[in-house]
């Protein structure tokens, strides 16, 4: 167990300063000058002075394999690494295909999620593209939603327009 003392508390909103006690991978006690020492003969004590504990933030919208391309190959950006991650202090993404849903795919999406889960990262998705039809990783978006676990809805999509043969972006 882990003790942290006298951290500045976020959880969103300001809590002051705290102790916090951490087992595993949960915190199990939080107060002011909180001393579980006698009771727990292997706790770590880490001081906190001048510290902030926030929760992890959550990016909702996240091109985890990379972005652009609809310029051309020159535009398009790498795919997310974990310390991109990590150092801005995000635990929880939302992935996307984005504009180009030719040279990546659900399938490239679904992969990078499942790497970062085992990295330590919670993962979910969206499913669709700007392409009509929506690239999807099951033939539908309905189907994607309903077999694929990390998949919570539909993220970027295009609508056609059907006073014209180009797609709307929406």
């Amino acid at each position: 167990m882990i003790l942290l003392k006298n951290v500045q508390v976020y959880n969103p909103l300001p809590q002051g300063c705290q102790d916090v006690l951490v087992a595993g991978e949960r915190v199990v006690a939080m107060q002011q000058q909180l001393d579980p020492g006698s009771l727990l003969p292997d706790l770590t004590v880490i001081q906190g002075e001048g510290r902030w504990l926030l929760p992890g933030f959550v990016d909702t919208h996240l091109h985890l394999t990379g972005g652009g391309g609809e310029g051309g190959p020159h535009t398009r950006t790498p795919e997310m690494r974990l310390t991109d991650l990590t150092t801005a202090g995000v635990t929880t993404v939302v992935g996307c295909l984005g504009t180009d849903g030719y040279t990546r795919t659900m399938g490239n999406l679904l992969a990078k999620a499942a790497g970062l889960h085992e990295e330590g990262i919670t993962a979910y998705l969206w499913t669709g593209s700007y392409q009509v039809p929506p690239r999807t990783y099951i033939p539908t978006i309905e189907e994607d939603l309903l077999y694929l676990a990390p998949v919570i809805g539909v993220g970027e999509i295009a609508l056609a327009d059907h006073r014209s043969s180009q797609p709307t972006l929406e």
